[in-house]
Order: structure tokens, then sequence, then C-alpha cells
């Protein structure tokens, strides 16, 4: 097994580190006495010598992300010396590598332990605070205050540089800001004190008094310990955002609430662009960061069935995740355009059954499976033509399959290992049919996200039946984000009422979707790892463009 081959090449550098008198040590702490890896328990991280000895000589075998997981879960189980030692095992056979790189693998290769990334000191390390050009040292970010400062002072730095450039005025520091403590009794002021159903739970930008202000333990800390430290800098970016908006003037009187809040949104994936594009001595992205917003994006969208125009509201989880991604991939220009160009809205109105007790908002679970397959047909023999100039041939045989009873369905001639099976979809190419765990899978996403997960999944593979008549590869990351993109054309299909299919899509159904990539692994392949954030451009891009969009 050559992913792991570098801890070879590790154990000669520190022999030789430790065979010369005169060199410096390879066990020397980092300028800040820690390694660049967040741990946890008792054992002590590695040097970040060894670190990034590992990730620089294995990332020349595999994944990068792959690399940075596998070496950071080896420091949650072994001492250095245990891992050093691991080079005299046959790490074909050890337990510890494999359950490792199959953790690693089955997680997406994200570690929860480590996020967003700060810079460790104001020392000649950091390159704004001295005139060395040394790059700056990073650490993982453990607690909310730091994450808070740091994200506020590089807001700061980035709004007093870019609203001059795209807006044409000067930037001028929000006048105070800071968190309040309900239990406390802490009752924050805009204009006058506020009712408690206004603050609790809320942060938000007062206009009047140019402040902002969160509630330190009803929203801030059930984020960061749900979600990660970036959900904290996110709610902070979008404030500021609205601060941005009153100091360029936005005309908040004939525009509508969902435009400003989504205009909001747009500004924060411009500033997170700048973190990402590694333009900040401040902060870093981590691998599992743009993840985090995504899930930070389902817990703040409205509610569903929550109307555009009303005067409260901010935008569904899809419409806020579509500004913020404009800002994130077009910069803060793209964000200027919106009072003249508001983003596209999708909204999706709650149906009301004469039924009080018929739930409208998922198929019954029996009749969802058939239901979307006999819609992914309808769907193709319409749209393939148009394509390809060919006739679309339906996918030749559907199998659900239940893994408690032993059998299972050949591909090719061949079964797999049973791990295989069980809580998968697969389309088989050589037989062209598609299948699913109908015991583990299906059920568990019906009852924890709902039916549209489903969808996502079988979208998938008739993606994949889509490129195997159309000859195009199916086992790369690219064909992986090419069926993402095309799941979103069938997913835009579905929403007019007249739409050939016999289902629509329900509200709450994009909520789903978004919660499925979050939850369900790409199929990539061969190819290597494909992120939710990657995954979820690719579809978004499909529902918006249709198959143009798609590379086909």
């Amino acid at each position: 097994m050559r992913r792991l081959a570098l801890i070879a090449v590790v154990l000669s550098l520190v022999i030789a580190a430790c065979g010369d008198d005169d060199a410096v040590s390879i066990f020397t702490s980092t300028s800040n006495g820690s390694s660049s890896f967040a741990t946890t328990g008792d054992i002590e991280p590695y040097p970040a010598p060894v670190v990034e000895e590992y990730v620089t000589g294995c990332a020349g075998e595999a994944d990068e992300g792959l690399c940075r997981c596998t070496i950071a879960e080896f420091q949650q189980r072994l001492t250095l010396i245990e891992f050093l030692e691991l080079v005299d095992t046959d790490l074909d056979t050890s337990p510890v590598v494999q359950d490792v790189i199959q953790l690693c693998l089955t997680d997406g290769f994200s570690d929860s332990t480590t996020t967003t990334v700060v810079a460790a000191s104001t020392t000649t390390m950091v390159v704004a605070a001295s005139t060395t050009t040394t790059a700056p040292e990073f650490e993982a970010i453990t607690d909310i205050e730091t994450i808070t400062r740091l994200t506020i002072d590089d807001l700061e730095q980035w709004w007093s540089a870019e609203l001059p450039t795209v807006f044409g005025t000067e930037y001028e520091s929000v006048s105070e800001f800071g968190p309040y403590f309900i239990s406390q009794g802490d009752i924050p002021f805009c204009g006058g004190p506020l009712k408690r159903d206004q603050f609790e739970g809320n942060a938000f930008y007062c206009w009047i008094d140019d402040t902002v202000q969160w509630d330190a333990e009803g929203l801030m800390a059930p984020l960061f310990q749900e979600f990660g430290d970036f959900t904290v800098a996110l709610v902070l970016a979008h404030e500021w955002g609205h601060a941005v908006q009153a100091r360029f003037g936005f005309d908040d009187v004939n525009q509508p609430t969902i435009v400003s809040e989504l205009q909001a949104d747009c500004l924060a994936g411009s500033w997170t662009g700048r973190i990402a594009r590694e333009e900040s001595d401040l902060l870093r992205l981590e691998t599992g960061d743009l993840e985090e917003a995504m899930a930070g994006f389902l817990l703040i969208g409205d509610e569903i069935g929550t109307a555009p125009g009303g005067a409260n509201a901010h935008g569904g989880s899809f419409d806020r995740l579509n500004a913020f991604f404009e800002g994130f991939n077009e910069g803060t220009p793209e964000c200027a355009t919106y009072e003249d160009s508001p983003p596209d809205i999708v909204f999706i109105p709650v149906l009301i059954s004469e039924d009080p007790n018929e739930n409208l908002l998922d198929l019954p679970l029996a009749t969802v499976a058939p239901q979307l397959v006999e819609a992914l047909e309808v769907f193709w023999a319409i749209v393939y033509p148009e394509v390809f100039s060919s006739p679309w041939i339906p996918v030749s045989d559907t199998i659900p399959y239940r893994p408690s009873a032993g059998a299972f369905p050949s591909c090719g001639g061949s079964t797999f290992d049973q791990a295989f099976y069980e809580g998968n979809a697969f389309y088989c190419s050589a037989d062209d049919y598609v299948a699913w765990d109908d015991e583990g899978l299906f059920p568990d996403l019906y009852g924890e996200i709902g039916d549209f997960a489903i969808g996502l999944v079988l979208a998938n593979e008739w993606g994949r039946a889509v490129q195997n008549r159309a000859g195009l590869p199916i086992e790369t990351v690219a064909a992986q984000l090419q069926v993402d993109c095309l799941t979103g054309v069938w997913t835009a299909a579905l929403i007019p009422d007249d739409n050939p299919t016999a289902i629509r899509l329900s509200a709450g159904d994009l909520e789903e979707g978004i919660a499925g990539f979050l939850t369900l692994p790409a199929n990539p392949g061969e190819g290597g790892y494909v992120s939710a954030f990657d995954r979820f451009e690719s579809f978004k891009e499909g529902f918006f463009l249709g198959t143009d969009a798609c590379e086909l």
C-alpha cells in the first residue's frame, strides 16, 4: 500500500536530525508552542515538521485532503513513537492504518477537530506584523472568543480596502459591537431597549446606533458546538454586510427586505472568498469549513413556505446559499448589482391539504422510489434526444434489495463484499440497472431528511446512465460533478405545476437536497474526493442554467 509510504521518509528524517549535533532538532515546537493541527485527549500533537513532511510526501501519492485527515487521525490514536514504528509493520495488514484510511474516506477527509485556523501570533511570523516575508503560521481555533475577535479584525481590514474600490466610499469602523448574555439580564439596545423576541437567539446590525450585537448563549454557542467555528464567522460576516450597506447607502425604502438580506449573504461570501484565496494574514479555511456554511444556512434560512415579499423574509436556505456562492465566486462587484438586478429567488409554497392528517411535504415511503423513477424516465425521454440527438433508452431494471436477506445483485457477472451493498445505491453500467439498499439507505434518508434525499440519490444514478449512453466517463471527479449538475437540471424541471412528470417539487425539497449533499458521500470512483460544497455548486449551476452548464 503506497499511500503511507511517507512514514519511512519521516522516520529517516528524524534519524538524520537526531544524528547531527549541529542540526535543529525535528522535535522542536513551532513558534507558538503547538502543532498546526488540533488534537483531543492527552496525546501530544506531532511536531509541525513531521506533520508537514508527511503531508507533502503523501500528497504525491494521494489527495491532500486524505493525507491531512489521516495524519490528524493518527495523532488522535498514536504517540509519535508509535506512529513512527508503523514503518516496521506490514502497512497493508495494519488494523490501525486500515481503520484510519477507511474512516477518512468515509468522512470525506474532514477532520471534525480542525476547522478554520488562525494566525499564530503577531510575531515576525505574521506578514502584516513585521518586515519579514516569511508566511504566517496557523493553529486551530478552539474557542468562540478567538474566532470572533479575528473575524471582526479581518472584516474591518477587508471592508476598509473593498468598500472604496467597489462602492466608491470610505469605510468607517462599526461604532460598537459585542455579545449580550440573556442569563445575566442583558437587554440589547437599538435606539432603545428591544423586546425579548427581537433579540433572543439572534444577531443583528442596528443602523440607528451603528452597532453589531449577538446572543452569545442562545445563538453563537450552539452554532459553534453543533457546526463549528466557521458558522460563527459567517454570522458576523453577514451582519457586517448590513453595516457595509449602511455605508454605501442601500435603498431599503424601495427594496424588499429579502434583497437586503441576500446581498448581506453575498457580501459574506465575497469576504469568505478572500479567506479561501489566502489573502488574509489572520484566518485560513480548512477542509469542511464551507460545508459548515451549508449546514449553517440550513439552520438560518426562512421557515418553509415564507413568502419572499414578506417584511422579515431573509430567503430560504437555497436562496441564501445561492447568494453566498455568488459572492464567493464572483466577488463584491457581483453583490453590488443586487439593487438593480436582484438575484433569482426560488419560492415553493406549502400546499394545504383538505385532510389535516395528510402530510403533503413528503410522498409516502412506499411510493417514493417508483414515482421518482418514473419522473426520471419521463424527463430523460424528453431531454436526452434534445441534447444528444438520439433516442433515450430506458434504464433496463431497478433492483431494491435488503442486505439482511443476503442476496445481492451481481454486476457484469460479479458480486461484491456485503459492505459494498449496505447503505449504498449504484448504477451498474455492465447490466444497465440501478440498485439500492431498500432496508437501510432509503428508509433512513426518508426518516432523517425527507423524500427528496432519495430523489437526489436516484437522480445521480440516472445521471450515470446518461453518461453511459452518451459514451462519457462515469468514474471520475468531473463525472461526479456532472451528474450533480444533471440532478440540478432535473430538479428545476419539477417545479412548474404543468411539468411533464407525475410529481412536482414541494416546499422543503431544496433544503432536503442541501442536507443530502452534506450527508451522502460522492461516488467519483478512482478519481478522488469531491466536497459537498463543490457538489452543491454543480447542482446549483444545473438548476439555474440547464444542461448547457453540465459540459455534456
